[in-house]
């Protein structure tokens, strides 16, 4: 698969993901909605900080760029509190905003080495070919 295609599929899997972070933002918690039981305070924030890896690896593999990820969680964890204010049982947190980009960035960083193996094999079948 060349690299622009593999660049576009990544993108429309961010905008999947996107679709699946506010699709959950919108569903009540508590009387028998959606409900969780944390073992912790704030683990909530590990959940945000795991979905929001994922995001930062799409985007990241997407536009080859740590800052559009970390930015993608910043500005899509935003609009998820915002969304999430307005849905019964729910309410907006700052700190879920800061463990979302937090996310992101863990995600961005982890993927880096993998992408960066990937254009190094590249470049080298890229080399042999010109030999």
């Amino acid at each position: 698969m060349n690299p622009p295609r593999m660049r576009r599929i990544a993108w429309l899997a961010a905008l999947a993901w996107v679709t699946l972070l506010f699709t959950l933002s919108t569903l009540p918690l508590g009387d028998g909605a959606l409900e969780f039981r944390w073992r912790f305070a704030h683990d909530d924030k590990l959940a945000h900080a795991g979905l929001y890896a994922v995001l930062g690896v799409l985007v990241r593999w997407a536009s080859g760029r740590r800052r559009w990820a970390v930015a993608a969680g910043a500005g899509v964890g935003t609009v998820d509190e915002l969304i999430q204010s307005t849905v019964p049982g729910r309410h907006a947190d700052p700190l879920d905003v800061l463990a979302d980009v937090v996310g992101a960035a863990i995600g961005a960083a982890v993927i880096a080495p993998l992408l960066l193996t990937i254009a190094r094999r590249r470049r080298e079948a890229r080399d042999r070919v010109a030999r």
